[in-house]
């Protein structure tokens, strides 16, 4: 049982590896979303999910083609976001699951709202809005 134990931590310690490697070699930060044991989180909020954020801010549709550059997809608001409803509310705490994750910067997701808006979620504050796909002031989040 010990080895066992031993090698399924060695497994995902090189897969972890692998993910960051992918990440940070194509201009990406790795970051981890709340797991339910954090502060605030319950298993319906928070899974500590793993994304990849570009290091550069670009419009909606650069960052799909960012995130399928690297194999990966623009992240759904539904993993971004578990159990949270689509509404933008602009509150901070809208998104427990990425809140405090990183600088006052906002993150693409894949989910459209009507012909020229996406979803977008602030990485310090959880605030969730609703950003014209057209700016280029958020970053990519590839799942």
């Amino acid at each position: 049982m010990k080895k066992i134990i031993v090698f399924l931590m060695c497994v995902f310690a090189v897969a972890t590896s692998v993910i960051a490697e992918t990440c940070e070699g194509h201009g990406g930060t790795l970051i981890t979303a709340h797991v339910a044991t954090d502060t605030g989180c319950d298993s319906k909020t928070c899974n500590g999910k793993t994304f990849c954020k570009s290091d550069k801010a670009m419009n909606w549709w650069s960052a799909f083609t960012w995130c399928e550059s690297q194999g990966r997809t623009l992240a759904e608001f539904s993993s971004m976001c578990p159990g949270v409803s689509q509404t933008p509310a602009g509150t901070t705490g809208d998104c427990p699951n990425l809140q405090g994750k990183g600088d006052n910067q906002w993150v693409w997701s894949s989910l459209a709202y009507g012909s020229d808006y996406a979803f977008v979620v602030n990485l310090s504050s959880g605030a969730v809005l609703l950003g014209y796909r057209h700016h280029t002031n958020p970053y990519a989040l590839c799942e």
